[in-house]
């Protein structure tokens, strides 16, 4: 029996967070299958989770990295604009000074009472089809600031009371969204996610008491931080000072650098991360939000803890216990830090945030043999651009397509997750049905498939990235994204390679192809013409020639790397017809002879 006379072993703590995970992924399974956006509905750019009465995470299921980590701070404002709030209300937030990560992700907390006491927060954060903005695009880089942005913002406000709608609120959301119902659809699906987890955490403190809730959130708060602790052990302690940078974007033409130091303290469990020493904000839309800054600082650290090849689970769970043991110190004012209004945060969950968790990564791989992973693809090429146009048979229509994907990195163990798009998603996002895209909207996907030796080589190669083409079958299409990572590619560590660079270009009817190189991407395309994107993969972990031949044959045959590619970066010799993928082999003393030749 525990210290605390309630009788919660670890038998109980197993139970009772899984059962607030599986009510996490019903809370999930709401949202996916009520949403009205594609962007919800197919690309599941939402997350769900369930903070504490303390405004701590407790369970998130799979929940975007960058979405759920902050929850905690989405909780506090609504403590701090509603100190009164009461059972039956819902909150509308997408204030990025407030707490939330970028104007996109709208956010709707349901605070959870049982016998008048609140004890949870029920929390649905999901990436909006349209926000507002002064163009048809969630995502505004050239945006001198919030106001040239145009969205929407909502610190925090009351949409739900007695769970009726504030309809004051709503009407707004109508008014200026460019597709309202596409909107209201989702809302209403992230409304039906809260009050779903608002009956299911009841029937919970029903089964176990509300004395029993409460010291079990105590105690797996405090479980997640010994677990956090123990693998901070493991790790080289002392300073770690990683520096890179943003590529130039309108706002910050010589690029970002950004800085990151990390103090590991083993025997305290302890890891600080300080931010403080960046550039100011920037007349741009690429300032990381504070959510979006603290969530990109424990990323990059929980990814390499939780990468242990040889441990038979997760071995950090994911909750604000584990987040005591990290300090993440930022400055106001500061780019990768906490905004001052009215910067812009608009790309706040992509741009430097991604730079911030991937610099993390390669410098626990370059501390020791064994940990962290090469750097991943960045940025908003075509494959995930925002698409919007007037269909002649239907009416307007705004969108964030996800018909490609990009390579994540490689990592000590590991092969680059080819699905992997970004790290602030940590994989988890999923690719659009190109055949239920096709029927949503006036588009034709020609092309989508793996784009051959786009890939950072190592003996754990990133996996390789995706050439994608479509264009509108009715009536004209704009299309809105961004070039990342072309100055400041995804670089491989430890003898790893660096991965290709994402392009773009238009195909023109007649198939004559137009490259178009600028950062950030509005192109306008007729019925005939097709964008191109050629987007980046991961990179590397270790020395390319220290790969296993038959992992690199098994490549070619994919598809992933060429004959050629092998030959020239891998040291392997094949034979047999390179028209039929079936007969190749590889030969074994002329790999050992290409391999030496190569090293010396």
């Amino acid at each position: 029996m525990s210290a605390d006379g309630l009788g919660l072993d670890p038998v109980d703590l197993a139970v009772m967070s899984s059962r607030l995970d599986g009510v996490v992924r019903e809370m999930e399974n709401t949202v996916l299958r009520t949403a009205r956006s594609s962007v919800v509905g197919l690309s599941k750019d939402f997350s769900c989770s369930i903070v504490s009465a303390g405004d701590e995470l407790l369970a998130s299921a799979e929940g975007l990295p960058v979405h759920v980590y902050g929850s905690g701070l989405l909780a506090q404002a609504m403590r701090r604009f509603h100190p009164e709030f009461a059972e039956g209300d819902a909150y509308l937030h997408n204030d990025p000074y407030t707490g939330n990560t970028h104007p996109a992700d709208h956010s709707i907390l349901a605070p959870v009472f049982v016998d008048g006491a609140h004890l949870f927060t029920a929390v649905v954060k999901a990436h909006q089809a349209d926000i507002g903005n002064s163009i048809a695009t969630t995502y505004m880089p050239t945006a001198v600031d919030v106001y040239a942005e145009g969205a929407l913002i909502f610190p925090c406000v009351k949409i739900q009371q007695n769970y009726a709608d504030v309809d004051d609120i709503i009407r707004m959301c109508r008014v200026r969204i460019r597709v309202p119902e596409i909107w209201y659809g989702d809302y209403l699906a992230m409304v039906a996610a809260v009050r779903v987890a608002e009956r299911r955490l009841k029937d919970f403190v029903a089964k176990f008491g509300v004395e029993r809730t409460r010291a079990f959130v105590a105690a797996w708060l405090d479980y997640a931080e010994g677990r956090t602790r123990e693998a901070i052990a493991e790790l080289p302690a002392g300073r770690i000072v990683m520096k890179g940078a943003f590529d130039p974007f309108p706002g910050a033409e010589d690029g970002i650098p950004v800085k990151v130091v990390m103090d590991v303290d083993p025997a305290a469990g302890k890891i600080t991360v300080d931010l403080t020493d960046n550039p100011d904000c920037i007349p741009g839309g690429l300032n990381l939000s504070e959510a979006s800054s603290r969530n990109a600082a424990i990323m990059g650290v929980l990814i390499t803890l939780n990468s242990r090849a040889d441990a038979p689970a997760v071995r950090v769970p994911l909750n604000e216990g584990a987040f005591r043991c990290f300090d993440v110190k930022l400055r106001e004012n500061c780019v990768v830090g906490i905004p001052r209004h009215p910067h812009s945060c608009s790309m706040a969950t992509g741009g430097p945030s991604a730079t911030i968790a991937a610099l993390e990564c390669t410098a626990f791989a370059e501390a020791a043999d064994g940990l962290g992973a090469g750097q991943p693809p960045y940025g908003g090429p075509p494959y995930i651009a925002v698409v919007s146009g007037e269909d002649p048979q239907a009416g307007p229509y705004v969108t964030q397509l996800f018909c490609g994907t990009a390579g994540g990195p490689g990592t000590a163990e590991t092969d680059g997750w080819l699905s992997y798009v970004a790290i602030a998603a940590g994989g988890l996002l999923y690719r659009d049905s190109i055949e239920v895209d096709e029927q949503k909207y006036p588009i034709l996907i020609t092309t989508s498939r793996v784009r051959p030796d786009s890939e950072g080589a190592g003996r754990r190669r990133g996996a390789p990235g995706n050439l994608c083409e479509y264009g509108p079958l009715r009536g004209r299409m704009q299309v809105f994204y961004s070039l990342e990572a072309v100055v400041n590619p995804s670089v491989g560590v430890r003898g790893g390679g660096t991965a290709q660079v994402p392009s773009a270009y238009v195909a023109a009817a007649n198939g004559a192809i137009e490259e178009h190189p600028e950062t950030v991407g509005a192109i306008n395309l007729a019925p005939g013409q097709r964008i191109g994107s050629r987007s980046a993969g991961g990179g590397g972990y270790g020395n390319p020639l220290l790969r296993e031949p038959e992992r690199v044959l098994a490549d070619v045959q994919e598809g992933y790397v060429t004959i050629e590619r092998a030959y020239d970066v891998y040291g392997v010799v094949m034979t047999g017809d390179p028209a039929r993928f079936e007969t190749l082999a590889v030969d074994e003393a002329a790999t050992s002879a290409r391999r030496l030749s190569l090293q010396t």
